[in-house]
C-alpha cells in the first residue's frame, strides 16, 4: 500500500512516542527537567505527582498537531517538555532532556475510498508488468550469473589445458635432455670399454710375444747349458779319468815305496779330519798299526803325546770304500787333496791332506789298512 510523506512523519512520530513510554515504565522514572541545584549536596525535591494536561494556548505547535486533535491521545502526556526550547551547548544535557520522552499512541490511519473496477485492473496490471519485470531481470541477472560462471569455467579451464601443456613440455624437454645425457654416457662407457679392451688385447699379445721370446731364449741358454754340461762332463770324466789313472800309478809306486823298504816312518804324518758327528775341521798326527790283530789308524793332538789316543779307526774288513769328492762328496770340492773314509756301519770320515804326494801315502795306508783295492 503506498504511503504519502506526511503519514510515514506521522507513523515515525508515534513510534518515537509509544518507545519512550516503554522505556519510562521498564526504568519506572518520570521525565523531569534538570535542575541546577541538582548539583547542589542536598537532593533535588521530587517530581509532582500527577501531571497537568498542557493546553492549546500555553504549548506550541509541534509534528502531529492534526492527528493528535482529531483524536485523543490514550495517556496522558506532558508537552510543555516539547516545546521548552533547548538549553545552552556550554552545559551538560541531561538524559532526560537529550531525549523527549516518547509515549506510543495508537496509529491513525486515514479512511480509504473503495477503488473501481477499472482502477483494480490497472493495478492488476501494473503488477502483473511489475512481476513480469521483476521475473525477466531475475532471469537476465541468473543468465549473466551462468553466464559470467561458465565464462570463469572456460578460462579456468584453458589455464588449466595451458599449465598441463607447458608441463608436459617441460616434461618431454627434460626426458629429451635425460635420454640425450643418458646416450651420451651410453656411449662414452662404449668407447672405453672398447678402449680398454683394445689395451688388454695389445697388453695380451705384447705379453705372448714376451712370453714366446722368453721361451725361446730359454730354450737356447737351456741348450747351451745342456751343451756346456755335456762338455764339462765330458771334460770331468775325461779329467776324472786321467786323475784315477795316474793316482792308480803313483798309488803303485808309493805303495812299493813304503812297503818295500819296510820304513815305519812312512806310516805316519799329519792329516786335517772332519768326525761324524762334528762340523769342525781337527788337524790330527796319526799312526798306522798294522800286521797286528787289527790294523788301526790312531790319531794324536801332535807327535809328543802319543801315549792316549785322541780316536782311533778300526780299519780291518770295516771300511766299505775310499770315495773321491765327485762320488757323493760335492762339498769337499773346493778343498784340496780331500777325500772320505765311508765305514760298513754308515759312518763317514772327511780327511785331507797338505799334499797330494801325502794324500796317495794316506790312501795307501788306508786301503793296506782296510784290505782294499783302489
Amino acid at each position: 500500500m503506498n504511503t504519502s510523506p506526511a503519514q510515514n512523519r506521522k507513523g515515525s512520530f508515534l513510534t518515537q512516542l509509544f518507545a519512550l513510554r516503554r522505556r519510562n515504565q521498564n526504568t519506572h522514572v518520570e521525565p523531569h527537567i534538570h535542575d541546577p541545584a541538582a548539583d547542589s549536596p542536598t537532593p533535588p525535591p521530587p517530581p509532582p505527582k500527577d501531571y497537568r494536561r498542557a493546553s492549546a494556548s500555553t504549548r506550541q505547535p509541534f509534528l502531529g498537531e492534526e492527528y493528535i486533535s482529531e483524536k485523543p491521545l490514550l495517556f496522558d502526556v506532558d508537552l510543555d517538555i516539547l516545546a521548552r526550547p533547548s538549553q545552552p551547548a556550554s552545559r551538560p544535557i541531561p538524559i532526560a532532556q537529550k531525549l523527549p520522552p516518547r509515549v506510543p499512541v495508537k496509529a491513525y490511519s486515514p479512511p480509504t475510498m473503495p477503488l473501481t473496477p477499472e482502477e483494480k485492473a490497472r493495478r492488476r496490471l501494473a503488477a502483473q508488468r511489475q512481476s513480469q519485470l521483476e521475473k525477466e531481470a531475475m532471469l537476465k541477472e541468473e543468465y549473466e550469473r551462468q553466464e559470467t560462471k561458465r565464462r570463469e569455467r572456460v578460462e579456468q579451464e584453458r589455464q588449466e589445458r595451458e599449465e598441463e601443456e607447458a608441463r608436459k613440455a617441460v616434461l618431454q624437454e627434460e626426458l629429451r635432455a635425460a635420454a640425450l645425457r643418458k646416450a651420451r654416457l651410453e656411449r662414452e662407457e662404449r668407447e672405453i670399454e672398447e678402449r680398454r679392451s683394445q689395451e688388454l688385447r695389445e697388453r695380451k699379445q705384447l705379453e705372448k710375444e714376451r712370453r714366446l721370446q722368453y721361451t725361446k731364449e730359454m730354450e737356447r741358454w737351456r741348450a747351451e747349458q745342456m751343451q756346456r754340461a755335456e762338455s764339462q762332463c765330458s771334460e770331468k770324466e775325461e779329467e776324472r779319468r786321467r786323475s784315477a789313472e795316474g793316482r792308480r800309478m803313483r798309488i803303485a809306486r808309493m805303495n812299493e815305496e813304503v812297503f818295500s823298504t819296510g820304513r815305519t816312518d812312512k806310516m805316519v804324518g799329519w792329516v786335517t779330519v772332519q768326525p761324524p758327528d762334528t762340523l769342525a775341521w781337527k788337524r790330527r798326527y796319526y799312526i798306522f798299526e798294522l800286521g797286528h790283530a787289527e790294523s788301526k789308524m790312531l790319531l794324536y793332538g801332535n807327535p809328543r803325546e802319543v801315549v792316549q789316543p785322541l780316536d782311533a779307526l778300526p780299519l780291518d774288513g770295516r771300511v766299505d770304500s775310499i770315495a773321491e769328492w765327485y762320488e757323493g762328496f760335492e762339498e769337499l770340492e773346493a778343498i784340496p787333496h780331500s777325500f772320505a773314509l765311508r765305514f760298513i756301519d754308515g759312518v763317514e770320515w772327511r780327511m785331507f791332506a797338505d799334499s797330494a804326494e801325502e794324500k796317495d801315502r794316506l790312501l795307501v795306508l788306508l786301503s793296506e789298512a782296510a784290505g782294499i783295492i783302489l
